[in-house]
């Protein structure tokens, strides 16, 4: 049986018990979401033969979704996604022995419908392609000092190089989502408006939710530069970043504040750093490796389903394939 919420304070009590680690798709999560995010979310459960709650996922339409953004097409449609919208390496559902379930009750809605960022599997009637994979460094070191000792020497070369450059520039971690200015959201901006893969652009008011820590860089001028993080468990996840690109190559900002963010995870005793799913040589040169992920799309129409299902591999993500060796043996 599956049931349709349309609004957080429907759900369950038993929801967050499905969800697990996926912080996104708990229900204080989704509660700060329907208040710092513009779009319409609809919410099922699937229970069991037994009355119990087994599968959790959340949708929601959006119209001009390229479906070729990892190509040179522009293929812009209307679709259903099963998805956090947050473009976060997480899926929008979580499942157990009703996945199959879910699967066919998206199958049967209208048009274009896709689940993002699942592990390799098949799902009955679905074409199935590689999205963007995570990068995840695994934490094996006791200080930051460590990490750099660690490494080959090209690389410490070059992340010693990068510190030294945003040497004068004073990091601040801010003191609640109150002092998230508008300023920063600029910066935010800049890299959106960069970002040649786009999904949705977010809003001041995400930046200034309760889950997350923001530091900054800056000098004299103001911020240079900001990091969005999300402790989730032992995991500490990189959100989101901002970044003026008018001292980027002076100050090599971008790089300093991903060695910040390796910094901070050893000194709070994280034992993963999930980096996400964009600037893939960057972070695999940290010494993250992929996490593979995929896509299952759908449509109604057997027709235009037999076509996603031809197009799939020419769509799908193409990840970075030369091999780093970041690290001494």
């Amino acid at each position: 049986m599956i049931v349709r919420y349309d609004s957080v304070s429907e759900l369950p009590n038993e929801w967050d018990s499905v969800v697990g680690d996926n912080i996104y798709l708990t229900r204080k999560f989704l509660a700060f979401m329907e208040t710092a995010d513009r779009e319409k979310k609809t919410y099922y459960g699937v229970y069991d033969s037994s009355g119990k709650l087994d599968t959790v996922f959340e949708t929601i339409e959006r119209r001009g979704y390229n479906l070729g953004m990892f190509t040179r097409l522009n293929f812009k449609i209307k679709i259903t996604m099963v998805y956090v919208p947050l473009s976060v390496t997480r899926p929008g559902i979580e499942y157990g022995e009703c996945l199959e379930e879910a699967a066919e009750f998206i199958r049967g809605l209208k048009g274009y419908k896709i689940f993002l960022n699942l592990p390799d599997m098949e799902l009955n009637g679905y074409a199935k392609g590689l999205t963007c994979p995570k990068c995840v460094l695994k934490i094996a070191w006791n200080s930051f000092d460590e990490y750099m000792d660690s490494l080959r020497s090209n690389y410490r070369y070059r992340f010693r190089k990068a510190l030294k450059k945003a040497a004068p520039l004073k990091l601040r971690y801010l003191n609640g989502g109150e002092e998230f200015t508008d300023e920063m959201y600029k910066l935010y901006e800049q890299v959106y408006e960069k970002s040649r893969i786009r999904v949705e652009k977010l809003t001041p008011e995400f930046f200034r939710g309760e889950f997350f820590e923001i530091f900054v860089l800056e000098d004299g001028e103001g911020v240079r530069g900001f990091v969005q993080l999300l402790a989730n468990g032992d995991e500490l996840v990189f959100e989101f970043v901002g970044l003026d690109y008018s001292v980027q190559s002076k100050y090599d900002t971008y790089l300093a504040m991903l060695l910040e963010i390796i910094r901070y995870a050893i000194e709070h005793g994280f034992k993963t750093v999930d980096f996400g799913q964009t600037a893939d040589d960057t972070k695999l040169k940290l010494g993250s490796e992929y996490i593979y992920l995929y896509a299952y799309l759908n449509h109604k129409n057997r027709l235009l389903n037999a076509v996603c299902k031809k197009l799939a591999h020419r769509l799908e993500y193409r990840p970075v394939t030369e091999k780093f060796d970041v690290f001494k043996k």
